[in-house]
């Protein structure tokens, strides 16, 4: 009953960290989107490389649920309890890291010059990632099978918000309870990119918008308050039991 109590508590805060990854103006959410979206008239354009960027990141998060829960079953029990508090108290750590600086371990590849007009800012990000994509694509053709593969890479490559389930997953046990844990932050955050992107589609302004100065901060400080308050559960468990 505990260990239940524990993967829900954890489908939990996955489902919550993932809406807050999926509305964070940054290299890993919308923000690669939406210079495409932007300039899209076809619905199901938008459709597809949505999709296929968010299947990206679908695929990464189950593999890394497997993984790590694959791990888990094959460490000795006697690791299992260290694991537990080192990861626990590392996370603590992480969230408040996250709550002194935000941006101190998610940084990212649209930094701004604020000595310039925030629209001009969008204006810029938007050419640079257009630019470096249509390297990597060539042609339009080939920019859904990109996007799937930034998604995927972006997923596998650390982010803070994600500490959280690696620690679950690595003392889960179970490949079927650490792959639960992953997908649900997979399905929350293409829940919020999907509403994003849509929104942005219909609303073009709405990326600019997104991309204000405090938004990225608060979403940050909000996760980094979410990873202590689990971890701190996760502690409590541990000198209860």
């Amino acid at each position: 009953m505990e260990l239940e109590t524990v993967l829900v508590a954890a489908i939990q805060s996955s489902f919550l960290l993932g809406l807050l990854h999926g509305v964070n103006p940054c290299g890993h959410s919308w923000l690669v989107l939406a210079p495409f979206v932007s300039g899209e008239t076809k619905g199901t354009r938008v459709a597809l490389i949505t999709a296929m960027f968010l299947g990206g990141t679908a695929l990464a998060c189950l593999a890394l649920g497997g993984s790590l829960g694959g791990v888990s079953r094959i460490m000795p029990v006697s690791a299992g309890l260290w694991v537990e508090i080192i990861t626990s108290v590392v996370l603590i750590v992480i969230g408040a890291l996250l709550l002194y600086d935000p941006h101190i371990l998610h940084s990212h590849d649209h930094d701004h010059d604020h000595d310039h007009d925030h629209d001009h800012h969008c204006h810029c990000d938007d050419r640079g990632l257009r630019a470096r994509l249509k390297k990597l694509t060539g042609k339009k053709e080939l920019l859904p099978g990109a996007l799937f593969a930034i998604g995927f890479v972006n997923m596998i490559i650390p982010c803070p918000t994600v500490a959280l389930m690696y620690s679950y997953a690595l003392n889960s046990g179970s490949v079927l309870a650490a792959v639960i844990v992953f997908g649900t932050y997979a399905v929350s955050t293409a829940i919020a990119v999907a509403a994003v992107i849509y929104l942005i589609f219909k609303v073009t302004s709405m990326a600019c918008r997104l991309q204000k100065d405090w938004v990225e901060p608060l979403i940050m400080r909000s996760a980094g308050v979410v990873i202590i308050i689990f971890s701190g559960y996760g502690i409590y468990h541990l000198v209860a039991a």
